[in-house]
């Protein structure tokens, strides 16, 4: 029978991609993001959000700062990768999210997963800028990778939802000219090499309404999964790994910690009831981490790691998390 016999979470911000050198850019382009989000589900304005958080943001320490939250990050992505090695794992089934990577709002499932037995990620254009031809590499999207799944599991683990009430999309292969995004290619890039194992990506709706699925139907899909695992009856080592989030574009400190608190608490009860007006844009890639945590409900978390990067006046940037269960 399979096992889930390591859990994970990691976020894949381009912040961990591209060195503090490099944040600038990025820093510019919330600008004119129109996917601001404050601390109350509001969409705002970069200059409202700016002019409401004061001066709270030092500019004149912002490098030093940076190079802080790098290495605190970095640290903690070197310990995820020996986590990995440690329990070396058959396989790893990534919880993430696809931002019109693969789908679009022609056909937008609310949940699907890939039995595909040999998969592609896209490619980025890097349009000759510095940062994004960082983050490229570390997406596994400056060029088409090829990456290994496992058909037999995944369908094992699809019949295993449906008889459990759960209605998963079924993939057999990505759309024509299509490949995965940064949500696969990046835990792939961090942990799994030189010789990645086969990886089955999770496809979770977090950022497009109407159909993304509440956090407590989050929480049931990762029990399901888990159950669904075990009455497989390939023998294979899984573990599972939450990609993407916390808060972003603008860091909500407040609702990260309440999400890792009830993770380390076992606390379901508030991971299912997170308010779904907070959980948009890339904060709705906490969905993810939910799903995960149902799937280890029961196991104590070994450590986390949580370093709010701000980077910009407006509070944009992203809380970034780490975390390993037992």
């Amino acid at each position: 029978m399979a096992e889930i016999v390591f859990g994970a979470g990691t976020s894949h911000s381009p912040l961990l991609a591209a060195p503090p050198s490099l944040w600038a850019e990025r820093a510019d382009q919330d600008r004119d993001n129109p996917e601001l989000y404050d601390r109350t589900g509001v969409i705002r304005s970069f200059d409202d959000l700016a002019a409401r958080a004061g001066n709270t943001f030092d500019a004149r320490r912002v490098m030093e700062v940076w190079q802080e939250n790098w290495k605190s990050c970095q640290t903690a992505l070197d310990r995820l990768r020996e986590d990995f090695r440690r329990v070396a794992p058959d396989v790893v089934l990534v919880i993430g999210d696809d931002q019109r990577e693969l789908f679009d709002s022609t056909n937008q499932p609310a949940m699907a997963l890939s039995a595909a037995a040999e998969m592609k990620t896209g490619v980025i254009d890097d349009h000759d800028s510095a940062f994004l031809k960082e983050i490229a590499m570390a997406y596994l999207m400056n060029e088409e990778f090829t990456f290994a799944g496992h058909a037999a599991l995944a369908e094992d683990l699809v019949r295993g939802l449906m008889d459990q009430g759960i209605d998963i999309g079924w993939m057999s292969n990505a759309p024509a000219g299509k490949g995965f995004g940064h949500a696969y290619g990046f835990p792939i890039y961090q942990f799994l090499r030189p010789d990645p194992v086969p990886v089955i990506p999770f496809m979770l709706n977090t950022y497009y309404p109407p159909n993304q699925p509440s956090p407590k139907r989050c929480f049931e899909l990762g029990r399901a999964l888990r159950a669904a695992a075990a009455a497989s009856p390939v023998d294979a080592r899984i573990a599972i790994l939450a990609s993407g989030g916390l808060s972003h574009f603008v860091v909500d400190e407040g609702l990260d910690r309440k999400v890792l608190d009830a993770i380390h608490a076992k606390d379901s009860d508030v991971l299912c009831s997170l308010p779904t007006n907070l959980l948009n844009s890339g904060s709705s890639e906490i969905r993810n981490w939910i799903t995960a945590a149902g799937a280890m409900e029961g196991h104590d978390v070994e450590w986390s790691e949580y370093v709010p990067i701000i980077r910009s006046a407006a509070g944009t940037g992203c809380g970034m998390a780490f975390l390993s269960w037992k």
